[in-house]
């Protein structure tokens, strides 16, 4: 569109304020990557041999493609969002037949590169997902199109799950949120609440034993789940009005059957998807274990980074614990990065990157909610989501109260995959919002 004589390459209503957040935290993130990872014998920041040097080609790669994608016209995604899907899902299964490596069918070796599809889901989830509820007649009120909603959301969740990747699974819980946000009902989420408890309860008592051995591990909590199911029965009976009976009933039965299948099912995936080191982790986590020099090692030299920066940091590359130099901290740029920016930073520096982190996601919210498309609206929300839980479970994961599962800080964590994946989720987003005064209401 020519406007004034000249040639207009890029929407004008793009939001300047989340291209400066963005902005930020790559070049604060790659500050991070560069104190962490500085050698003495490789100090220039575009050495390919180095982690850094390498962020500042993803970077750039990430920059091109999040301008070609402002370039794209936004019912370009809007049109192919399940062929997008359809195409990630084929890499993810084509993922679980290449080598493994640390234990994981998760990466497409590319020389001296890799490729981790699993990045890329998020954001092709996010478009076929929106896509199916702004279908007309598509009313998350009505079972059938619940049904395609969770199984869209299990098809890449179980193919990662396959690989396995139990980290990036988590991440599809989020957008839950973004059907209650849509109409679901908050049932659905309590239940999914109880879910959890349920996981974690199985989880404390799987070796214990009661009534001389005949109920073992999750069969006490099946055997606790009827007992209850029969005494809310009586209750309701005697409490609860006749024409309101059926609907407590099928609620508590809903509730039974529930325990029943996630206590049985949580020994399985316990046992046999999470790998040994996962498992432990876990049990870190819920004080069943204590070894801060095995499996809980990265996380007790993570939290105690955090602590040595005390109030105010150490200063920008000062860093004792978080960097190769000492080599305390496994994965300082990845999964443990927020740690070396603690370290270095402080107390003080922590909370500012906490308080602009929270104020991308409300950002991003308020952008969505000003959207007269209802599928850029729902994009906005998936994105918020997604990025809440990465940051969630990423701080949680290196201050020591979630367990260690292998996710990166979006924007921010050295890796390829996840710095595009994650900037080409941001974009399409943009993209799509500097269209909003071209649709009608």
């Amino acid at each position: 569109m020519r406007t004034s004589g000249r040639l207009d390459i890029f929407p004008k209503r793009i939001d300047n304020l989340m291209l400066l957040i963005y902005a930020a935290f790559v070049l604060l993130g790659l500050l991070t990557i560069y104190s962490s990872a500085y050698t003495a014998d490789l100090p220039s920041l575009f050495s390919l041999e180095k982690e850094y040097g390498k962020q500042v080609l993803y970077i750039g790669i990430s920059i091109v493609v999040g301008m070609i994608i402002l370039l794209i016209d936004g019912k370009f995604f809007i049109n192919y969002s399940y062929h997008i899907y359809g195409f990630i899902i084929l890499l993810l299964i084509a993922v679980l037949f290449t080598p493994a490596v640390k234990g994981a069918h998760s990466w497409f070796k590319l020389g001296g590169f890799s490729l981790q599809p699993s990045e890329f889901a998020k954001f092709a989830t996010t478009l076929a997902f929106a896509k199916l509820l702004s279908s007309p007649n598509r009313k998350l009120t009505d079972n059938k199109t619940r049904f395609y909603a969770v199984s869209l959301l299990m098809m890449p969740a179980v193919l990662i799950t396959l690989q396995p990747d139990p980290g990036t699974v988590l991440v599809f819980v989020s957008f839950l949120l973004v059907m209650y946000r849509e109409g679901m009902s908050g049932i659905i989420l309590l239940l999914g609440l109880l879910v959890a408890v349920i996981t974690v309860m199985t989880i404390f008592i799987r070796d214990s034993v009661l009534l001389w051995g005949l109920l073992q591990g999750p069969w006490i909590l099946v055997a606790f789940a009827c007992m209850l199911f029969a005494v809310s029965i009586f209750v309701i009976r005697k409490t609860v009005r006749k024409r309101q009976r059926k609907t407590q009933v099928v609620r508590a039965i809903y509730v039974l059957v529930i325990t029943v299948v996630v206590s049985l099912s949580t020994k399985l995936v316990h046992e046999h998807v999470f790998s040994d080191r996962h498992r432990d982790r876990f049990d870190v986590i819920l004080g069943l274990i204590d070894d801060k020099t095995g499996v809980g090692y990265n996380q007790a030299q993570s939290m105690a980074a955090i602590a040595s920066g005390g109030i105010v940091g150490k200063g920008y590359r000062n860093a004792t614990l978080s960097n190769d130099q000492f080599n305390q901290v496994p994965e300082q740029s990845t999964d443990f990065i927020f740690c070396g920016w603690g370290e270095e930073w402080g107390l003080i520096g922590s909370v500012l990157f906490i308080v602009l982190y929270i104020t991308m996601l409300i950002r991003i919210i308020m952008i969505a909610e000003r959207q007269r498309s209802q599928y850029t609206r729902i994009f906005g929300y998936c994105t918020a989501c997604i990025l809440f839980f990465h940051f969630l479970i990423n701080i949680g994961m290196v201050i020591g109260v979630v367990p260690v599962v292998g996710i990166p800080l979006p924007f921010f964590s050295y890796g390829g995959s996840s710095i595009i994946g994650f900037t080409i989720l941001l974009f399409i987003f943009l993209r799509l919002d500097s269209e909003r005064m071209d649709v009608l209401r």
